[in-house]
């Protein structure tokens, strides 16, 4: 068996470890808060609505499932 494969994947990988821990160094060292806050905002909002829908879409089945039965 030769190992010239394995050398060469070796290789690859440590290139492709450098190029990740070059991206991290270029990460900005600073967050804007704001833009946190404004996405923890979106989140939380975007969940009210699904569980709005969800609790709609309950009371909806409930009240034709009613309709019907009686």
């Amino acid at each position: 068996m030769s190992t010239e494969t394995f050398n060469r994947t070796s290789v690859i990988t440590e290139a492709y470890t450098q190029k990740i821990s070059e991206k991290k160094d270029l990460s900005p060292k600073k967050v804007n808060i704001d833009v946190l806050k404004k996405r923890v905002f979106e989140e939380k909002k975007r969940e009210r609505f699904q569980n709005r829908v969800l609790m709609g879409m309950f009371c909806l089945s409930i009240a034709i499932l009613g309709y019907i039965v009686v």
